[in-house]
């Protein structure tokens, strides 16, 4: 034999097959690993057989000896029941029956419900169940309350049932007791039966001398029982419910308690489902006990009732709240008709007012008591929870509140002053941030914060106040809110209410990771859904989004409302010790520019439907707050923006014409009109005839729209020919104030002059043709304002408060003309709607009116469905009285106003106009109607011909410092076509004013040239000659020259 050798090579040899045999022959270790494990399994699974047939054997003869067992027990429990004597105890006797109960064939349970009755003879021949435990009577317990849900038509085995429970229920916590009885009244018909189950719960909660308990037992398990008072409807049985504990002592108090105790009622019950089930109809139940009282003034609404309540809506998860909002508002859904029932009584007119008063009462004209702010806070945080559930009530129930003005708004504001929220929003903010001590949001306190639900409280008492407010607002004319005897808040109360809300709606902006925004008159939604739009807790959809947007709203109004008749100082509502104004208007540009940049580039959800609730759907684009911050730090859309949109009355009026002129001078430039050969290029020229300066100039010009911002060459034509001249700018200023004069004169027939000949549209000017005069006419005051022109020209308020909200419902739900901006259109018709609304005799016979009114064509429009079989009565006269002033104000003029707007707005973008109130617009449009400083004119006046030094220079200056303001403003018009100085000053004049020399004629008139604001004034000798000759040329209207 050969020993092999180590060769180094670590490969197996070649086998070479020299017989020529099959490689099937020979197994691989693999085929024979593979049969031992399929060996292995095989021999694995007869095992598990083996075991199983065992298990199932053992089962089988274990159930087998249990039957024999319970059958055998089942047999002694038939020869005990037999015997005159028992020798075992009741104890013992009640176990047996537990063992054998039901089990067996199918109908053994209602054969062994037959032995109830013999177990009640055992059990009551003996010494009762005082032996037995509380384990072995719960089950007993189980057993027969099967028995009274499954042997309905048997009722001497129910009446049995019920006996038995009464014995052994004191051996079961009361707890379990109730709740057991709870879910079979749920599912019981009976009357008799269900007399019964009320006897044993009377007992066994009078039984248990923990009265404290008993209270939460009943409350908490009975009175929450579903169809408790559907199924029980014998009313002898239902006093004895309530008859347990007394309603007004002790039920309502301990419902209450709970609302002391942070989120107490929310872990009054086990699960969420529960919870929500159990809450709707203890609230059903409560407010069903409430209505049935046995008082002889019928029920009453007290502060711990209202706690009681709103302790339990408040209970309620958000899901269930929308649940039941859903089915109060079309009376469908998954909620019983009974809960729905009894929870419209509590908006009712008579309830709402009722809620009110306890503080009424309180606050009674001697007011010697004061309400405790722990009753204030009950009463708001009541209604809060109404307006929860009943959000498409909203209007109504404030509408309600209102007409009780006297109480409700003092109400809700002294508990808003009396919060934290207030205090900490009045006094404790700095700056743009407001942070709470230990890092945690003013909006958002954490989950764990002790003053967490407070804090949710405090907003949503906020909301409500400024829900009502606005309604008050809305609902109240100039005369009542002026009127200290009158009911709702005070002057003082108002001062104090704006000072707060600008801080808050300034901290809001300056806080928020989202916004909506006007961009060239169109709204548009950012990273919308973000951190303001997140409700303040899980309880809630309060959003600091709505409450911001109802402050805003308030704030307008009191910013209209001061327009119209001033209370507030000029410096009311800035906030220069908060804003650095220079930063701020030097940023603003640069925000405007990025922004403008930023929408020419990208594509953005613009959307010309602005309904409020549009903006509060979120935007699944941006789910993160931190992708929001991000857009919005590359838009750029700061809080300067909106603040400029939304509460622009905090910066100076100076500050804002500084950004508003910066921003003209911005477009300028991006539009190249700035520069020297663009102007030659886009030079627009146009003959104008003085005799026809409207009609050619609508001719030539109208169809350039946004190309009017170019520069115009002007042409006057004359009745010899063409006038000579060059256009510097001088010749335009001209046409526009003569376009204006001629344009807004009333006997064209485009606009008219109300009582104090201020201007509007003429609501009978609806012809295509006069609609796009309207159309023009808006270009040439929006080419006035570009060109930085002021003409003579003064609008009513009500149609300057338009200019500014065109596509823009940022501030509320938009803004719309109200009642009171109608005495600027027409007082007669104002006063006529006052003495109705004041009227204390029958308005239907004495007035006559029905819903409608004659519009300006003469046609009888009915202003509600209907309308003219709706008589107008002391119950409906308030909706009438808004209705025609929405007509006039707004329905009859909305074509004309929205050509005007869409002619203004192809020069000027409504985030521009938005930033002035309806006076400031008129002193942008016709100068500031200040006193004349006759120190800054004569300081920024040019001379040609004349030293400042010279006679006639002294003399004229003297004249202008005597004569009266309205001479002055002559002197002045006479001029430069405008009776008002300039925004900024004369400095800011263009051309400057100019005062040339022209002869020394001592007869000669002085003359002006209008276009280049020119007054041309002889060398008179005399102060005397001087003043009689301007004022006569000033009155005599001596007028342009040419020389």
């Amino acid at each position: 034999m050969v020993t092999p050798i180590f060769t180094g090579n670590y490969r197996h040899g070649r086998q070479v097959n020299l017989a020529r045999s099959s490689a099937s022959s020979h197994r691989s270790s693999q085929s024979i690993l593979k049969d031992a494990s399929a060996a292995r399994a095989q021999r694995e699974e007869l095992r598990k057989r083996e075991r199983a047939a065992i298990a199932i054997q053992s089962f089988y003869r274990g159930r087998r000896d249990v039957a024999q067992a319970r059958d055998c027990l089942r047999e002694e429990f038939i020869r005990l029941a037999g015997q005159q004597t028992i020798a075992r105890s009741p104890g013992d006797i009640a176990g047996m029956f537990v063992f054998f109960f039901g089990k067996g064939n199918p109908g053994r349970t209602s054969q062994d419900a037959s032995l109830i009755p013999v177990l009640e003879r055992m059990i009551s021949a003996g010494d009762g169940l005082s032996e037995v435990d509380s384990s072995r009577a719960r089950k007993l317990a189980r057993v027969l309350l099967g028995c009274l849900r499954n042997m309905e038509t048997n009722q001497e085995i129910q009446a049995s049932c019920l006996r038995l429970l009464r014995i052994i229920q004191s051996k079961v916590p009361l707890e379990e007791v109730i709740a057991s009885y709870s879910s079979l009244i749920s599912g019981l018909r009976d009357d008799s039966v269900l007399a019964k189950v009320v006897e044993n719960i009377i007992v066994a909660t009078k039984s248990t001398p923990d009265r404290g308990r008993a209270r939460l037992a009943y409350i908490k398990y009975f009175l929450s029982t579903p169809y408790l008072f559907v199924n029980i409807t014998e009313i002898g049985v239902q006093m004895q419910i309530q008859e347990v504990f007394n309603f007004s002592d002790d039920v309502i108090p301990n419902i209450a308690k709970a609302a002391s105790q942070v989120s107490t009622i929310t872990t009054l019950y086990e699960s969420g489902a529960d919870q929500d089930l159990r809450l709707e109809w203890l609230l059903a139940n409560t407010l069903y006990m409430w209505r049935h009282q046995r008082m002889p003034m019928g029920p009453v609404i007290t502060i711990p009732f209202m706690l009681a309540l709103s302790n339990i809506l408040r209970g309620l998860s958000v899901g269930a709240s929308k649940r039941l909002s859903k089915a109060l508002s079309n009376s469908s859904g998954d909620v019983d008709p009974f809960v729905l029932g009894n929870l419209k009584v509590l908006k009712d007119r008579q309830n709402i007012e009722m809620s009110i008063l306890p503080v009424a009462s309180m606050s009674s004209s001697n007011g010697t008591t004061a309400p405790s702010p722990e009753a204030l806070l009950t009463i708001c945080l009541y209604f809060v929870s109404l307006l929860r559930i009943w959000p498409l009530k909203k209007s109504e129930i404030r509408y309600f509140l209102y007409l009780t003005p006297e109480y409700t708004l003092p109400l809700f504001f002294r508990t808003l002053k009396s919060s934290h929220l207030f205090d900490t929003i009045m006094f404790k903010s700095f700056g743009p941030m407001a942070v709470s001590s230990g890092g945690t949001s003013l909006w958002a306190p954490g989950a764990n914060d002790e003053y967490h639900d407070i804090a949710v409280q405090e907003w949503e008492i906020l909301s409500l106040f400024l829900d009502i407010c606005w309604h008050w607002m809305i609902m109240t004319d100039d005369d009542e809110f002026f009127d200290e005897t009158q009911y709702g808040l005070s002057l003082s109360d108002v001062r104090e209410l704006g000072a707060f809300l600008k801080i808050l709606v300034f901290l809001i902006v300056c806080n928020e990771d989202t916004t909506v925004i006007i961009h060239r008159g169109r709204q548009i939604k950012i990273g919308a859904g973000g951190d303001n739009n997140v409700a303040l807790s899980k309880s809630s959809a309060l959003t600091l989004t709505k409450i911001k947007t109802n402050a805003i709203g308030i704030m307008r109004q009191l910013v209209y409302r001061d327009s119209r008749r001033s209370f507030l100082n000029k410096k009311y509502w800035l906030m220069e010790e908060r804003i650095d104004i220079p930063a701020f208007t030097a940023q603003a540009i640069i925000d405007e520019d990025r922004m403008d940049r930023y929408f020419e580039q990208n594509m953005l959800d613009i959307s010309d439907d602005t309904s409020e609730s549009e903006f509060e759907e979120p935007d699944t684009r941006f789910s993160s707050s931190s992708a929001r911050r991000d857009l919005r730090a590359k838009m750029m859309v700061t809080p300067r923006i909106e603040i400029l949109q939304k509460i622009p009355f905090i910066l100076p009026f100076e500050a804002r014409v500084e950004i508003f002129d910066r921003s003209l001078d911005h477009d300028r430039a991006k539009h190249g009109l700035d520069r020297d050969y663009e102007l030659r290029w886009r030079r627009h020229n146009a003959e104008i005839r003085r005799g026809h300066m409207l009609e050619d100039a609508f001719n030539q010009l109208n169809g350039l729209r946004s190309e009017l911002k170019s520069l115009i060459g002007i042409t006057f034509v004359n009745d010899f020919g063409v006038e000579a001249g060059i256009d510097g700018g001088g010749i335009t200023k001209e046409f526009l104030v003569g376009v204006c004069k001629e344009g807004f004169d009333p006997a064209t027939g485009l606009f008219l002059e109300n009582s104090q000949n201020l201007l509007y549209p003429n609501p009978a000017a609806t012809s295509p043709e006069q609609l796009q005069y309207f159309e023009f006419l808006g270009r040439v005051i929006g080419k006035a304002l570009y060109q930085g022109i002021l003409v003579e020209v003064s609008f009513a308020q009500f149609f300057l408060s338009k200019w500014q909200v065109q596509n823009n419902t940022v501030f509320g739900t938009g803004f719309r003309n109200t009642f009171d901006d109608l005495w600027s259109l027409d007082p007669e018709l104002y006063r006529g709607l006052i003495k109705l609304k004041n009227y204390r005799g029958d308005v239907e016979s004495d007035f006559g009116l029905n819903f409608t009114i004659t519009n300006s064509h003469n046609i009888t429009v009915e202003l509600i469905r209907d309308g003219a079989h709706v008589a107008v009565t002391a119950a409906n006269r308030l909706q009438y009285i808004h209705e025609v002033a929405n007509y006039k104000l707004n329905k009859e003029l909305y074509r004309q106003t929205q050509a005007f707007l869409f002619g203004m707005n192809d020069l000027l973008s409504p985030t521009w106009l938005v930033m002035f109130s309806p006076n400031e617009m008129q002193t942008l449009v016709g100068g500031a109607a200040l006193p004349i400083d006759i120190d800054d004119w004569k300081k920024n006046t040019v001379y040609g011909g004349f030293y400042e030094k010279d006679a006639t220079i002294t003399y004229f200056w003297e004249v202008i410092e005597e004569l009266n303001d309205e001479d002055v403003r002559s002197v002045l018009k006479f001029v430069t076509s405008v009776s008002r100085a300039p925004l900024q000053g004369f400095s800011s004049l263009k051309p400057s004013f100019t005062i040339r020399e022209s002869g020394l004629a001592q007869e000669r008139l002085p003359t002006a040239s209008t276009c280049v604001n020119m007054l041309k004034l002889p060398r008179y000798e005399t102060k005397e000659k001087l003043k009689n000759k301007l004022l006569f040329a000033v009155t005599a209207g001596a007028g342009f020259d040419l020389s």
